[in-house]
């Protein structure tokens, strides 16, 4: 059997925005807004991981004094 792929930030991103669509509709049951309403929890926690891998992965070369490259991590809460 074929492992399932993860999906990508902006599958989850594109899910996360159709769930909280449908709950902005004033159609929906109970029930179908509390079940909706937990699939967007788990949706957004998975974008944050996501997002917080994607982070820690990116790195900026900066030339040194030396004349070589050094990896940074860029910081992106200053």
């Amino acid at each position: 059997m074929a492992k399932k792929e993860e999906p990508t930030f902006e599958e989850g991103a594109k899910q996360l925005k159709e769930i909280v669509s449908q709950l902005e509709n004033d159609d929906l049951e109970l029930d179908e807004a509390i079940d909706l309403f937990s699939r967007g929890i788990e949706n957004l926690a998975f974008c944050k991981e996501k997002l917080a891998r994607i982070k820690a992965k990116i790195t900026e070369l900066k030339q040194g004094k030396n004349g070589k490259l050094a990896e940074e991590i860029l910081d992106f809460d200053a």
